[in-house]
């Protein structure tokens, strides 16, 4: 075999043998919960104008994938602390203790974007954001009876201001999937607080009705004392006009008789045939004598014979 011959053969097993090596090489695999950048592993520049999905490709032994998660990313906020809405402007609210877990797909289209912007920290900086969503609506929206009996309704806003944060400029690339609000608890302080602020307002309260019951007995005396009252009065002016229509009946009976008395005395006179004026007033004034109850009169006639005459003396 001559030189050249040899030549020939060593390139060929060379070229084979770089073949065998750098063909393995060139060939990267993505995972189907997996995205992927083409970086150059000689000066370190990533290609971020293309993103790759799950498969097999020939990308070069010079180049490999840098990977992001393609399946969703769940993420767990615990123990974060908020304040509700506060009744007033001059204050805040009171301090509450959350648990909230969600999960986040990244924007396959804007992968280049989230390597170029934030990297490997995009996870801190979308928690981050979560976070100051929460917190601002549960102290401008959220007061604190809702966290308690309206929980829907809370975690719908918090949803909302969650996507809505992501979404204002410089924008996250990524978009909300599943929320769940958790476990909602008040630290010890504040809920020895606002106990003590309950029972304070109960006793108020107690207090309240204890002098609204004494006005009421107050008042309540007074109206009795009016319908007492009211009802002397009643009886005062029913015995006052009792006594008067005795009084005018006793009267007109008296005058019925004495009329009565007058026409029968007349009648009689008139019977007899007493016409003298003389004779009238006699009989009327014995007729007076006689009705008096505390004096007895007998009235005997006398005849001349039975008169005895007597002398003047000498």
């Amino acid at each position: 075999m001559s030189n050249k011959e040899n030549i020939i053969l060593c390139c060929c097993i060379c070229g084979f043998l770089l073949l065998v090596i750098l063909l393995p090489l060139s060939f990267s695999y993505l995972e189907y919960y997996e995205y992927g950048l083409v970086q150059r592993l000689s000066t370190g520049a990533v290609d971020t104008d293309e993103v790759y999905s799950s498969g097999r490709y020939v990308v070069g032994p010079d180049k490999h994938f840098i990977k992001y998660p393609a399946d969703a990313h769940l993420q767990s906020l615990e123990n974060l602390g908020v304040f509700s809405k506060s009744t007033s402007n001059e204050s805040i609210g009171l301090e509450f203790r959350l648990d909230v877990d969600f999960t986040y797909f990244l924007i396959e289209d804007e992968i280049g974007d989230v390597h170029r912007e934030q990297a490997s920290k995009y996870p801190s900086v979308i928690s981050s954001r979560a976070q100051e969503a929460i917190k601002n609506t549960a102290a401008a929206e959220v007061t604190f009876t809702e966290f308690f009996q309206e929980r829907k309704k809370v975690e719908d806003l918090f949803r909302k201001a969650v996507q809505e944060r992501w979404e204002i400029p410089p924008a996250l690339h990524c978009r909300l999937d599943q929320f769940h609000l958790g476990r909602i608890r008040i630290p010890e302080t504040v809920a020895t607080k606002q106990l003590e602020a309950r029972v304070q307002n109960e006793r108020n309260d107690r207090e309240q009705f204890f002098q609204q019951a004494q006005v009421e007995r107050e008042l309540t005396k007074v109206e009795v004392n009016q319908i007492n009252l009211q009802t002397v009065k009643e009886l005062r002016t029913a015995e006052a006009q009792a006594s008067l229509i005795r009084k005018k009946a006793i009267a007109e009976a008296q005058l019925i008789r004495e009329q009565a008395g007058i026409n029968g005395t007349k009648q009689l006179l008139e019977a007899v045939g007493i016409t003298s004026q003389d004779h009238k007033t006699a009989f009327t004034y014995i007729k007076a004598l006689r009705d008096r109850s505390d004096m007895r009169l007998s009235v005997s006639y006398l005849s001349p014979e039975s008169v005895v005459r007597t002398a003047a003396a000498n």
